[in-house]
Protein backbone atom coordinates (compact mmCIF):
# COMPACT_ATOMS: atom_id res chain seq x y z
CA UNK A 1 0.00 0.00 0.00
CA UNK A 2 3.21 2.41 0.45
CA UNK A 3 2.67 2.64 -3.58
CA UNK A 4 -0.78 3.72 -3.76
CA UNK A 5 -0.03 6.24 -0.18
CA UNK A 6 2.95 7.67 -2.50
CA UNK A 7 0.31 8.60 -5.07
CA UNK A 8 -2.64 9.95 -3.53
CA UNK A 9 -1.96 13.55 -4.65
CA UNK A 10 -2.99 12.56 -8.36
CA UNK A 11 -5.75 14.41 -9.15
CA UNK A 12 -8.81 12.20 -10.62
CA UNK A 13 -12.14 13.21 -12.12
CA UNK A 14 -15.37 10.70 -11.52
CA UNK A 15 -17.52 10.41 -14.39
CA UNK A 16 -21.00 9.63 -13.44
CA UNK A 17 -20.28 11.33 -10.45
CA UNK A 18 -24.38 10.89 -8.99
CA UNK A 19 -24.51 7.34 -9.86
CA UNK A 20 -24.71 5.12 -6.65
CA UNK A 21 -20.83 3.85 -7.69
CA UNK A 22 -19.65 7.70 -8.59
CA UNK A 23 -20.88 8.75 -4.52
CA UNK A 24 -19.30 5.29 -3.24
CA UNK A 25 -16.36 6.24 -4.86
CA UNK A 26 -16.66 10.33 -3.90
CA UNK A 27 -17.13 9.22 -0.03
CA UNK A 28 -14.34 6.70 0.16
CA UNK A 29 -11.98 9.13 -1.36
CA UNK A 30 -12.79 11.71 1.38
CA UNK A 31 -12.03 9.03 4.08
CA UNK A 32 -8.65 8.02 2.83
CA UNK A 33 -7.87 11.30 1.24
CA UNK A 34 -7.49 10.51 -2.03
CA UNK A 35 -7.45 14.10 -4.16
CA UNK A 36 -11.35 13.48 -6.26
CA UNK A 37 -11.05 17.05 -7.70
CA UNK A 38 -13.74 17.43 -10.51
CA UNK A 39 -17.27 15.52 -10.61
CA UNK A 40 -19.17 14.85 -14.33
CA UNK A 41 -22.41 13.86 -14.72
CA UNK A 42 -25.28 14.64 -17.09
CA UNK A 43 -26.64 18.66 -16.63
CA UNK A 44 -29.82 18.58 -14.58
CA UNK A 45 -27.68 16.64 -12.28
CA UNK A 46 -24.95 19.20 -11.20
CA UNK A 47 -26.74 21.72 -8.77
CA UNK A 48 -25.13 20.76 -5.81
CA UNK A 49 -23.59 21.67 -2.01
CA UNK A 50 -20.86 20.24 -2.40
CA UNK A 51 -17.03 21.81 -2.46
CA UNK A 52 -15.91 20.28 -5.33
CA UNK A 53 -16.38 21.66 -9.22
CA UNK A 54 -18.92 19.45 -11.21
CA UNK A 55 -19.24 19.35 -15.09
CA UNK A 56 -21.10 17.67 -17.52
CA UNK A 57 -18.01 17.90 -19.83
CA UNK A 58 -13.94 16.49 -18.80
CA UNK A 59 -12.64 18.49 -21.46
CA UNK A 60 -14.25 21.63 -19.94
CA UNK A 61 -11.50 21.28 -17.28
CA UNK A 62 -8.94 19.50 -18.08
CA UNK A 63 -6.38 21.26 -15.26
CA UNK A 64 -8.39 20.04 -13.04
CA UNK A 65 -7.45 16.12 -13.46
CA UNK A 66 -4.84 13.80 -14.28
CA UNK A 67 -6.98 10.53 -14.52
CA UNK A 68 -10.43 9.57 -15.11
CA UNK A 69 -12.82 7.14 -12.96
CA UNK A 70 -15.34 5.98 -15.05
CA UNK A 71 -18.62 4.51 -13.34
CA UNK A 72 -21.41 5.77 -15.69
CA UNK A 73 -23.41 4.03 -19.45
CA UNK A 74 -21.91 2.76 -21.95
CA UNK A 75 -22.94 5.40 -24.37
CA UNK A 76 -21.35 8.21 -21.68
CA UNK A 77 -18.40 6.16 -20.97
CA UNK A 78 -17.70 6.27 -24.88
CA UNK A 79 -17.76 9.85 -24.82
CA UNK A 80 -15.60 10.19 -22.05
CA UNK A 81 -13.19 8.31 -23.03
CA UNK A 82 -13.21 9.91 -26.64
CA UNK A 83 -12.63 13.30 -24.46
CA UNK A 84 -9.56 11.53 -22.60
CA UNK A 85 -8.02 10.50 -25.87
CA UNK A 86 -8.58 14.17 -26.95
CA UNK A 87 -6.59 15.22 -23.63
CA UNK A 88 -4.15 12.41 -23.44
CA UNK A 89 -5.63 11.02 -20.00
CA UNK A 90 -5.79 7.59 -18.28
CA UNK A 91 -8.60 5.97 -17.76
CA UNK A 92 -9.87 3.22 -15.73
CA UNK A 93 -13.50 1.66 -16.39
CA UNK A 94 -16.15 -0.08 -14.05
CA UNK A 95 -19.13 0.13 -16.34
CA UNK A 96 -20.42 -2.71 -17.79
CA UNK A 97 -23.12 -3.55 -20.24
CA UNK A 98 -20.80 -2.73 -23.54
CA UNK A 99 -21.43 -4.83 -26.70
CA UNK A 100 -18.86 -5.96 -28.72
CA UNK A 101 -18.57 -2.99 -31.03
CA UNK A 102 -18.15 -0.86 -27.87
CA UNK A 103 -15.92 -2.86 -26.56
CA UNK A 104 -13.98 -3.21 -29.75
CA UNK A 105 -13.71 0.89 -29.52
CA UNK A 106 -12.37 1.06 -26.03
CA UNK A 107 -9.67 -1.59 -27.25
CA UNK A 108 -8.92 0.89 -30.10
CA UNK A 109 -9.00 4.00 -27.86
CA UNK A 110 -6.24 2.26 -25.70
CA UNK A 111 -3.64 2.41 -28.51
CA UNK A 112 -3.82 6.30 -27.89
CA UNK A 113 -4.16 6.44 -23.87
CA UNK A 114 -3.51 3.78 -20.54
CA UNK A 115 -6.85 2.23 -20.44
CA UNK A 116 -8.20 -0.34 -17.49
CA UNK A 117 -11.42 -2.47 -17.74
CA UNK A 118 -12.98 -4.07 -15.23
CA UNK A 119 -16.60 -5.36 -15.11
CA UNK A 120 -15.64 -5.77 -11.04
CA UNK A 121 -13.71 -3.89 -8.81
CA UNK A 122 -13.78 -5.90 -6.10
CA UNK A 123 -9.82 -7.84 -5.10
CA UNK A 124 -12.37 -10.32 -3.51
CA UNK A 125 -13.88 -11.39 -7.38
CA UNK A 126 -10.46 -11.14 -8.98
CA UNK A 127 -8.91 -13.14 -6.99
CA UNK A 128 -11.83 -15.72 -7.06
CA UNK A 129 -11.81 -15.37 -10.80
CA UNK A 130 -8.07 -17.07 -10.58
CA UNK A 131 -9.62 -20.03 -8.56
CA UNK A 132 -12.19 -20.77 -11.19
CA UNK A 133 -10.04 -20.61 -14.22
CA UNK A 134 -7.73 -23.23 -12.65
CA UNK A 135 -10.87 -25.06 -11.34
CA UNK A 136 -12.07 -24.93 -14.97
CA UNK A 137 -9.17 -27.11 -15.83
CA UNK A 138 -8.78 -29.58 -13.09
CA UNK A 139 -12.58 -30.45 -13.40
CA UNK A 140 -13.02 -30.51 -16.76
CA UNK A 141 -15.19 -33.21 -16.90
CA UNK A 142 -17.52 -31.69 -14.04
CA UNK A 143 -20.77 -29.19 -15.47
CA UNK A 144 -20.45 -25.28 -14.58
CA UNK A 145 -23.18 -22.97 -13.95
CA UNK A 146 -23.29 -19.38 -12.90
CA UNK A 147 -25.42 -17.28 -10.62
CA UNK A 148 -25.87 -13.66 -10.05
CA UNK A 149 -28.05 -11.60 -8.13
CA UNK A 150 -27.87 -7.77 -8.24
CA UNK A 151 -30.18 -4.61 -6.78
CA UNK A 152 -33.54 -4.10 -9.12
CA UNK A 153 -31.97 -1.03 -10.93
CA UNK A 154 -28.99 -2.66 -12.53
CA UNK A 155 -29.77 -2.20 -16.31
CA UNK A 156 -27.75 -5.20 -17.85
CA UNK A 157 -28.21 -8.80 -17.24
CA UNK A 158 -26.41 -10.77 -17.22
CA UNK A 159 -24.01 -8.69 -15.46
CA UNK A 160 -20.86 -7.63 -16.49
CA UNK A 161 -19.07 -9.85 -13.99
CA UNK A 162 -21.08 -12.93 -14.32
CA UNK A 163 -20.09 -12.21 -18.39
CA UNK A 164 -16.25 -12.23 -17.16
CA UNK A 165 -16.59 -15.43 -15.00
CA UNK A 166 -18.11 -17.19 -18.14
CA UNK A 167 -15.52 -15.72 -20.70
CA UNK A 168 -12.94 -17.44 -17.95
CA UNK A 169 -14.09 -20.54 -17.78
CA UNK A 170 -14.75 -20.92 -21.49
CA UNK A 171 -10.60 -19.91 -21.69
CA UNK A 172 -9.83 -22.43 -19.61
CA UNK A 173 -11.89 -24.92 -21.39
CA UNK A 174 -11.10 -23.82 -24.43
CA UNK A 175 -14.84 -23.95 -25.29
CA UNK A 176 -17.88 -21.91 -26.16
CA UNK A 177 -18.89 -18.81 -24.22
CA UNK A 178 -22.84 -20.34 -25.21
CA UNK A 179 -22.30 -23.19 -23.26
CA UNK A 180 -22.22 -21.99 -19.82
CA UNK A 181 -25.35 -21.69 -18.31
CA UNK A 182 -25.76 -17.97 -16.30
CA UNK A 183 -29.04 -17.40 -14.37
CA UNK A 184 -29.63 -14.02 -13.54
CA UNK A 185 -31.75 -12.08 -10.41
CA UNK A 186 -32.83 -8.82 -9.18
CA UNK A 187 -34.18 -8.26 -5.84
CA UNK A 188 -34.20 -5.28 -3.81
CA UNK A 189 -30.96 -3.79 -2.00
CA UNK A 190 -29.02 -6.75 -3.25
CA UNK A 191 -25.30 -5.09 -3.95
CA UNK A 192 -23.87 -8.20 -5.86
CA UNK A 193 -23.86 -11.96 -5.26
CA UNK A 194 -21.74 -14.36 -7.45
CA UNK A 195 -21.90 -17.78 -7.29
CA UNK A 196 -20.63 -20.47 -9.83
CA UNK A 197 -21.16 -24.04 -9.21
CA UNK A 198 -18.96 -27.32 -10.21
CA UNK A 199 -21.16 -30.30 -10.28
CA UNK A 200 -20.55 -33.95 -10.87
CA UNK A 201 -22.76 -36.84 -9.87
CA UNK A 202 -20.87 -37.01 -6.69
CA UNK A 203 -20.21 -34.20 -5.34
CA UNK A 204 -20.34 -30.08 -5.52
CA UNK A 205 -17.85 -27.19 -5.63
CA UNK A 206 -19.36 -23.57 -5.12
CA UNK A 207 -17.30 -20.56 -5.52
CA UNK A 208 -19.14 -17.93 -3.51
CA UNK A 209 -18.51 -13.79 -3.68
CA UNK A 210 -21.12 -11.95 -1.63
CA UNK A 211 -20.27 -7.99 -1.64
CA UNK A 212 -21.84 -6.15 1.33
CA UNK A 213 -21.58 -3.04 0.09
CA UNK A 214 -20.32 -0.75 -2.79
CA UNK A 215 -17.02 0.13 -0.69
CA UNK A 216 -15.24 -2.90 -2.10
CA UNK A 217 -15.49 -1.64 -5.51
CA UNK A 218 -14.67 2.36 -4.26
CA UNK A 219 -11.68 0.55 -3.22
CA UNK A 220 -11.01 -0.93 -6.34
CA UNK A 221 -12.05 1.91 -8.93
CA UNK A 222 -9.32 4.58 -6.75
CA UNK A 223 -6.79 1.87 -6.51
CA UNK A 224 -6.58 1.34 -9.57
CA UNK A 225 -7.19 4.84 -10.78
CA UNK A 226 -3.79 5.70 -9.00
CA UNK A 227 -2.19 2.62 -10.58
CA UNK A 228 -3.06 3.78 -13.99
CA UNK A 229 -2.63 6.81 -14.47
CA UNK A 230 1.56 5.78 -14.57
CA UNK A 231 1.25 3.09 -17.50
CA UNK A 232 1.76 3.74 -20.58
CA UNK A 233 -1.20 3.50 -23.53
CA UNK A 234 -2.22 0.05 -23.71
CA UNK A 235 -5.14 -2.10 -22.95
CA UNK A 236 -4.89 -3.22 -18.94
CA UNK A 237 -7.36 -5.77 -16.98
CA UNK A 238 -7.48 -5.61 -12.87
CA UNK A 239 -5.39 -9.01 -13.55
CA UNK A 240 -2.77 -7.07 -14.96
CA UNK A 241 -3.20 -4.36 -12.15
CA UNK A 242 -2.80 -7.46 -9.36
CA UNK A 243 0.16 -9.21 -10.83
CA UNK A 244 2.06 -5.86 -10.83
CA UNK A 245 1.51 -4.93 -6.96
CA UNK A 246 1.64 -8.70 -6.23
Amino acid sequence: MNYLTKMKNTKIAINGFFGRMGQAIYELSLEQKFNVTLGVDKKDKLQSALNLKLSDKLSKHPELFDVVIDFSLPEPCLNAVKECQMLNKPITIGTTGFNSEQKDMLVEASKDIPLLLAPNMSIGVNVTLRSISELSKLLSKYEVSIEETHHKNKLDSPSGTALKIAEVIAKSRQSNLSDIKIESFREEGEVGIHKTVFKSPDDEIILYHNAYNRKIFAQGALDTSQWISKQSSGFYTYENYLEDIS
